[in-house]
């Protein structure tokens, strides 16, 4: 009850911005938004919920400061925002906002995403994604020290898991946090004059699943990775 009572204050479905904000998808895909809302709702972070007719629309830019896409369906998201979609992300972007991309969000965001096809993604970040299948908890190893997006974290952390790439990462790309073997789970980067953010991982926990991200302590990468995108 509480968390739906601060959802009430906090949240808010876009329909004429009165500032920019943290703005989170909940359109086509977007099958995990919930317990992003759940997550932003425990830290107090003003949102806006926008959808797939608004980044379209190219508000982006004059509405939101961090566009959060959460895990979901990455089919349905390419077949949804490529194109025009993926153009105005882009733009926003690399016009000063964040991009935080969790799972299916950090499909799309690579060049190529790994779906049937093989279609152009959002290219905002030089990763190379390899589709893994799984859920429930795993461990990764926080490797960033001094890394802002993980911040007050070190050792291993026990994050939940579900279906997230491993992520290979290329030039110009910060690794924060890694699975054992090697593959990464945290990385970022900028784009143009803005910044990506990338979870395989789940910072937000899942209701589904179980995994209050309060109590397994992962619930503040998420607050770093909104902060990260507003420092300068």
């Amino acid at each position: 009850l509480l968390a739906v009572g601060l959802g009430l204050n906090f949240r808010r479905r876009m329909e004429m911005c009165d500032g920019r904000r943290v703005c989170l998808y909940v359109g086509s895909g977007a099958a995990l938004a919930e317990d992003v809302k759940f997550a932003l709702d425990r830290l107090e972070i003003p949102y806006y919920e926008v959808d797939e007719n608004f980044i379209m629309s190219g508000k982006l830019v004059e509405c939101c400061s961090v566009l959060i896409m959460p895990g979901g369906y990455t089919a349905t998201y390419v077949s949804t925002l490529a194109g025009k979609g993926f153009e105005n992300i882009r733009e926003f972007v690399a016009e000063g906002g964040e991009y935080i991309g969790i799972c299916a969000g950090a499909y799309i965001a690579a060049e190529i995403v790994e779906v049937p096809g093989h279609p152009k993604g959002l290219g905002i970040i030089n990763i190379t994604n390899v589709r893994r299948s799984g859920m429930g908890l795993v461990n990764v190893k926080i490797v960033g020290l001094g890394d802002p997006v993980v911040k007050g974290y070190s050792g291993v952390v026990t994050m939940w898991y579900q279906n997230g790439p491993y992520i290979i990462a290329g030039e110009g790309v910060d690794v924060s946090a890694v699975y054992e073997g090697g593959y990464a789970a945290i990385v970022h980067s900028t784009y143009g004059r803005g910044k990506v953010v990338i979870f395989s991982t789940h910072p937000e926990g899942s209701l589904e699943g179980g995994a209050d991200p309060e109590k397994l302590g992962t619930i503040k990468l998420l607050e770093n990775a909104i902060r990260f995108g507003k420092d300068p």
